[in-house]
């Protein structure tokens, strides 16, 4: 999936991002207090669908469009907004 317009894909790839976070404070939280064994498969999990987001929309996007590859002022910075944004929503 190749994205058409630059509004498109810097709004894909910033969903990306906010999943990838998600996925990242998620993964954080489910390993306290399980086993080490069942910590290697939480971490590997999520890394299969976090590879998955990445692979399959923040990467399209970026390759379309260049100037939207994220660094990590960006990635900082789309995460929180986007996590804000959805607690205004609630």
């Amino acid at each position: 999936m190749t994205p058409s317009t630059i509004d498109s894909a810097r709004h894909i790839r910033d969903g990306g991002i906010d999943a990838m976070a998600a996925l990242d404070h998620a993964l954080s939280q489910a390993m306290v207090g399980v086993s080490p064994q069942e910590q290697q498969l939480l971490k590997h999990a999520f890394g299969k669908v976090m590879g998955e987001i990445t692979v399959e929309l923040i990467n399209p996007a970026v390759n379309a469009f260049p100037e939207l590859k994220p660094d990590e002022s960006t990635w900082v910075t789309v995460a929180r907004s986007r996590a804000a944004a959805r607690a205004d929503a609630v």
